[in-house]
């Protein structure tokens, strides 16, 4: 399965040289996955963890710079 989202970059999102500072691109992470589970699954992000009180984990995430 794929699963596309087109996420624009905003000035807020850059540092002064203009690159995507790296912090917000597992924002941009979560937000994938947040409209995956409702485009797709057909469940939001919100109900799956806090009313049905299941979740989904990150096993490992690693941004190394």
């Amino acid at each position: 399965m794929i699963y596309h989202r087109d996420i624009r970059i905003e000035f807020n999102h850059c540092d002064p040289a203009g690159i995507v500072f790296y912090p917000r691109y597992f924002e941009m992470t979560n937000s994938v996955v947040e409209n995956f589970f409702a485009e797709v699954v057909g469940r939001s992000y919100a109900r799956i963890s806090m009313q049905d009180r299941n979740g989904v984990p990150t096993v490992t995430i690693d941004a190394p710079f």
